[in-house]
């Protein structure tokens, strides 16, 4: 999945709303204006109390569709910036090997140059996706079983979206140990290549 995956992402829709902001605000009051309007209409004798409760579950169907869809793409975002993070610190790998590769062809330098780019990467990576983790879990979704929230919940999942909730753990935490290890890695590898360089100065010497 790529970034324009997100960007394209449709938002659930259930009884004409989706809970995000972006229409206008005389086009959404006319929306709910005419969806009380139609209830009203299919239920003549329902007492203002009915009346009342029908706008509460609406309200609170907008109101968990606009937690659903934030949630679903900051979700997407997140994975998008995983894997974007999980193939940098796999690229450095690469680079590594290919660099102490006695067998490899190519300009040894052309790869010590993309390996030191790698190795910024990794830190732009994991940054980006630390961002886009903890923008998912700000969204607040739970329901508990009762009341009009977890009736919308269930109307979602009826419709065929599947189930979603913020994740856990603390993408603070996680970066800080992935860097970490990255760095502890880096510095142990750059005392190898500075071994093999003074080796080389001496022979060039000679």
């Amino acid at each position: 999945m790529t970034l324009q995956d997100t960007e394209t992402l449709a938002p659930v829709e259930l009884e004409g709303l989706t809970g995000l902001p972006g229409r206008e605000v005389e086009a959404d009051a006319a929306h709910w204006h005419r969806h009380m309007a139609a209830w009203q209409k299919a239920h003549p004798d329902a007492t203002e109390e009915a009346r009342h409760e029908e706008g509460l579950r609406l309200i609170a169907l907008n109101d968990v569709l606009r937690r659903y869809n934030t949630l679903r793409y900051r979700l997407v975002e997140e994975q998008v910036a995983r894997k974007a993070r999980d193939e940098a610190l796999q690229l450095v790998e690469t680079l590594w090997q290919r660099l102490g590769d006695p067998g490899a062809t190519g300009n040894w330098l052309h790869t010590h140059q993309a390996y030191v780019r790698a190795l910024d990467d990794v830190r732009i990576t994991v940054d980006m996706w630390r961002e886009r983790a903890a923008a998912s879990r700000q969204v607040v979704f739970i329901t508990d079983g009762t009341g009009y929230r977890d009736q919308a919940y269930r109307q979602i999942l009826a419709a065929g979206h599947p189930a979603i909730e913020p994740p856990t753990g603390n993408p603070a935490t996680e970066a800080e140990q992935l860097l970490a290890n990255h760095d502890q890695a880096v510095e142990h590898r750059g005392r190898l290549l500075a071994q093999t360089l003074d080796l080389v100065t001496q022979a060039v010497a000679r």
